[in-house]
C-alpha cells in the first residue's frame, strides 16, 4: 500500500474515532440512567484507546494529523 493511501485511511480511522468519542461523551452527559451514562464513559474510554493507537501508527508510518 502505498503510503499517500495509508496516510488516508489513518486519517480517516483518526476523524472517526474522535467524533465517536465526542458523541459518546455526550450521550454520557444526556443519560439519565447512570447505567446508560457508565456505558456510554466506558466507550468514550475506549475511543480514547483507539486514537492513542492511531497516532501511534501515525508516527511509525510518519504521517501527520493533518493533511499535508
Amino acid at each position: 500500500m502505498a503510503k499517500e493511501e495509508i496516510a488516508k485511511v489513518l486519517r480517516m480511522a483518526l476523524a472517526l474515532e474522535k467524533k465517536n468519542y465526542e458523541d459518546y461523551r455526550k450521550n454520557a452527559q444526556e443519560a439519565e440512567l447512570q447505567s446508560f451514562r457508565k456505558m456510554f464513559e466506558f466507550l468514550a474510554e475506549e475511543e480514547e484507546r483507539h486514537i492513542e493507537m492511531i497516532r501511534e501508527k501515525m508516527k511509525q508510518y510518519g504521517v501527520s494529523e493533518e493533511e499535508e
